[in-house]
């Protein structure tokens, strides 16, 4: 077979030396070198010339040489067809990428998010697949209404999240932090965002992932960012709640934890914990990628979307959270009037002070609101609660005649606190004071009670017998029920008896006292 291909060569040869006479002959020589370059070129370096033509191309994709890929298709029973079918389209699909046209060209490839609401666009609705993703949905939305119901007090309509009074300056810097992080790590959102910002193709979309259609992938877009957006208010109000930069972070990661669950079950579906089924479709949705038109993907209205949210979140949180500082500074969250009682066991003038205080309007101490006695303008003399910031204790002092508020000095106190850096005076209630004794000693303070009086923001604080109102809109007052016979600070209390009627004493020499005794009128 080789001597007829040489002779044929070498008739060609010939030929060619006809046409071209001025060609020098050819030699032996030359005969010997195409002879071996012919010998050397056999079937079987021909295939290795193809081997090494697919090298050049490029390495086969991943899904091909990925025997895990084949071990999870290697099934028996009713999927083996489907699974063929599928291993089939996946070849086609590597083919057709590599002889890609032009058309193609101009198309973005997108993958599905790697979470359980994924599973919501394409598989059916009976299946575990989408059972799961709803499953996971509802378990995050109870948690955070759980978590809403405990901190909103509805019942408290001056500060019905519980907001600190105020916070030192670390926590202020943690909070902006926080904020900042939770708005950027949020993902179900942005997923969210950009699934909407893409379009549903179906000529894309709908053919990688058989069952894939329009309400499906509404409906995962609008649970993912509705859980999202509840779990990044909730972040914001557990952070803004926070009284110390610990507590902070705990709420933070609490509120982050569970809005990864869905990332998390994914997780555990792939590596098998949930399910075969649920691991063969984790698997899918990861391999698969889809193309989306970059009209749809790369337009100035789809980068209006991304911008648009970044802005709007930011823009919000960040009003709220300054509308919340500006309160805790101008002391919104205190309240104005607290009544006060303090034992006189030791200090006979102490239990003069015993009535209400109302909140001073400018003037404070280490940051901190004071609260002055009923009726007293400030050269007045007359009782004071205030910081002392130099001891870092709440304090009772005597303010002096003709003294001006800013020279007002509450470490010269009566009584005061245990050592405490709270904002809130009624916070101290709860831990002993002391008081000066006659001979300037300390003693600790039999009895001392402190509460807030306000009843338009507690439900029923007159209880039964009275009403609450603001006279002259600046501070409440429970008005007593005069038919009823009540009074008090809080209509507790029942007047006593116009007239009481009693046995008639027995008088020396005889007769018997007035049984009947009226009420003196002064």
């Amino acid at each position: 077979m080789q001597e007829r291909n040489i002779l044929n060569m070498n008739i060609d040869t010939e030929n060619q030396r006809q046409l071209l006479p001025d060609d020098p002959p050819p030699t032996a020589t030359a005969a010997e070198d195409l002879t071996s370059n012919f010998a050397l070129s056999t079937p079987q370096d021909r295939a290795a010339e193809d081997d090494a033509s697919v090298l050049e191309e490029g390495p086969l994709p991943a899904s091909i040489g990925d025997d895990d890929y084949y071990d999870e298709k290697i099934s028996t029973g009713d999927d083996e067809e489907g699974d063929i079918d599928d291993i089939i389209k996946r070849l086609h699909s590597d083919d057709t990428t590599m002889t890609q046209s032009t058309s193609e060209r101009d198309m973005a490839e997108r993958e599905l998010p790697q979470d359980t609401f994924s599973f919501l666009i394409y598989t059916n609705v009976y299946s575990p697949c989408f059972l799961c993703g709803i499953m996971v949905f509802l378990f995050q939305m109870g948690i955070y209404v759980v978590l809403a119901n405990d901190i909103i007090n509805v019942d408290n309509k001056k500060n019905p999240v519980g907001f600190p009074f105020n916070v030192s300056i670390p926590v202020r810097i943690s909070e902006v932090l926080a904020i900042l992080i939770s708005i950027i790590a949020q993902e179900d959102v942005r997923k969210a965002i950009c699934l909407y910002r893409d379009g549903f193709d179906k000529g894309g979309l709908s053919t990688v992932f058989k069952g894939a259609t329009l309400w499906k992938w509404t409906l995962s877009i609008v649970l993912r960012a509705s859980e999202g957006l509840l779990g990044l208010t909730l972040t914001f109000l557990l952070v803004m709640r926070s009284k110390a930069v610990l507590d902070l972070l705990l709420n933070f990661s609490a509120i982050y934890f569970v809005t990864e669950l869905d990332d998390m079950v994914f997780g555990l579906a792939s590596e098998g914990f949930l399910g075969r089924k649920l691991k063969k479709e984790t698997k899918r949705l990861s391999r698969n990628s889809y193309f989306v038109s970059h009209e749809c993907a790369n337009s100035k209205s789809a980068m209006m979307v991304i911008i648009g949210y970044y802005v709007v979140l930011f823009a919000s949180f960040f009003v709220g959270w300054e509308i919340i500082y500006r309160r805790q500074r101008n002391g919104n969250y205190l309240c104005t009037q607290i009544f006060s009682q303090f034992g006189d066991d030791i200090v006979p003038m102490l239990g003069t002070f015993t009535g209400l205080f109302y909140k001073h309007e400018t003037q404070k101490f280490g940051d901190r609101a004071s609260y002055r006695g009923t009726d007293l303008s400030d050269q007045e003399k007359g009782p004071l609660l205030a910081y002392c910031e130099d001891e870092t204790r709440w304090t009772l002092s005597l303010t002096e005649d003709g003294v001006e508020a800013n020279k007002w000095d509450p470490c010269n106190w009566l009584a005061a606190s245990s050592e405490s850096k709270a904002f809130d005076l009624l916070a101290t209630t709860s831990f002993p004071w002391v008081t000066k004794a006659p001979t300037n000693r300390v003693a600790p303070l039999t009895h001392h009670f402190l509460m807030c009086y306000e009843c338009t923001h507690v439900a029923n604080f007159c209880g039964d017998y009275g009403s609450c109102v603001k006279p002259g809109k600046k501070y409440d007052q429970c008005i007593c029920n005069k038919e009823e016979g009540r009074y008090g600070l809080r209509c507790e209390y029942s007047e006593p008896c116009q007239v009481v009627e009693a046995e008639g004493f027995s008088k020396e020499g005889g007769g018997l006292f007035t049984s009947k005794y009226y009420r003196l009128e002064n």
